[in-house]
């Protein structure tokens, strides 16, 4: 295989492609006559400038045994690193806000307990009758009623309150005129008669008393014309 040089250069083909090179002659180099320089090279294809520089070139015979020794070094890749995984996003969680309730005013029907009067007892049997039938202000009306529980009738309220003092009594308006004596003028838990209806006198001018239909047991003034007075104890 005959490889030609121009100048300081030399091509050298393989087959694996074309490796261009520059070096100097070495010891292999032979210098020729040029009887066989650039045989190959289509002349008529060069200018007459080209063709003057080629043919002062002075041409170059590489022996056969010439051997062109490359120094290469096995080149050593580190592979790129692998990416780091890009973390993943965080999941959204949608969240509904629900509004804040109105405010609703309700009416709230709280049990009002009726008023008790202040009533100040001197430690009687009359007296602690009054306080007595005081806490039962409020109770419904029903007739033939006699405690707490089931209501009071007038003289049914009665008849209860002096019970718990040891004092029996009728339970009957129309009897309960013969249960004591008359007074003339009354004192705290004498007993205010008319025809058909009893209360207990709180002092005042006020009594207590379990009315009619309708009207719970109630602290009221005196209502009662020319009521008579008796003391049950």
């Amino acid at each position: 295989m005959t490889r030609t040089a121009a100048r300081s250069g030399a091509l050298i083909a393989a087959s694996s492609g074309l490796l261009a090179t520059a070096f100097a002659p070495s010891a292999h180099a032979v210098m020729g006559d040029g009887s066989n320089r650039l045989a190959s090279v289509d002349m008529t294809a060069l200018t007459q400038e080209a063709r003057k520089e080629l043919a002062a070139a002075p041409a170059v015979q590489v022996a056969n045994d010439a051997r062109l020794d490359i120094e290469s070094k096995a080149v050593k890749v580190t592979p790129a690193p692998e990416p780091e995984p890009e973390p993943e996003p965080e999941p959204v969680v949608e969240t509904t806000t629900h509004p804040e309730p109105e405010a609703v005013t309700e009416a709230v029907a709280e049990e009002v307990e009726p008023a008790t009067p202040d009533y100040a007892s001197d430690g009687s049997i009359g007296a602690q009758a009054v306080a007595i039938a005081m806490q039962y202000i409020g109770i419904a009306y029903t007739y033939g009623g006699e405690s707490p529980g089931t209501g009071f009738d007038c003289s049914g309220l009665i008849k209860y309150v002096y019970a718990q003092l040891g004092v029996t009594l009728p339970h009957s308006s129309s009897s309960m005129v013969a249960a004591g004596y008359q007074v003339a003028s009354p004192i705290p838990g004498d007993i205010v008669w008319t025809q058909g209806h009893v209360s207990l006198y709180a002092g005042d001018g006020m009594v207590v008393e379990a009315a009619n239909y309708g009207t719970p047991v109630r602290h009221t003034a005196q209502w009662q014309d020319y009521a008579v007075y008796i003391r049950p104890y």
